[in-house]
């Protein structure tokens, strides 16, 4: 990673946008107990874009959705896929 992406990083704000990709289906899976994406962050975001849209808070940490979370996290994404995707 080079310095100009780390503040690149920095200066990324995807909540300053949200609200301009409707009415693009936005599905948020954040983990109750995020430490690199903290969850208010998520849930400002999610509050602040249009619908459609699901929040679906997660147990655990930012990497467990992808572990031991994983039922949760897929089956949620499964329906809005489901939902969303499907002809």
């Amino acid at each position: 990673m080079t310095l100009r992406t780390v503040e690149a990083l920095g200066e990324y704000n995807p909540i300053a946008y949200i609200d301009q990709i409707s009415p693009t289906p936005l599905l948020l899976l954040p983990a109750r107990n995020d430490v690199l994406t903290p969850t208010a962050l998520a849930i400002g975001a999610y509050e602040k874009a249009r619908e459609p849209k699901r929040l679906e808070l997660l147990p655990g940490g930012h990497f467990d959705a992808y572990v031991k979370g994983f039922e949760a996290s897929s089956g949620a994404a499964l329906d809005w896929f489901k939902t969303h995707l499907a002809p």
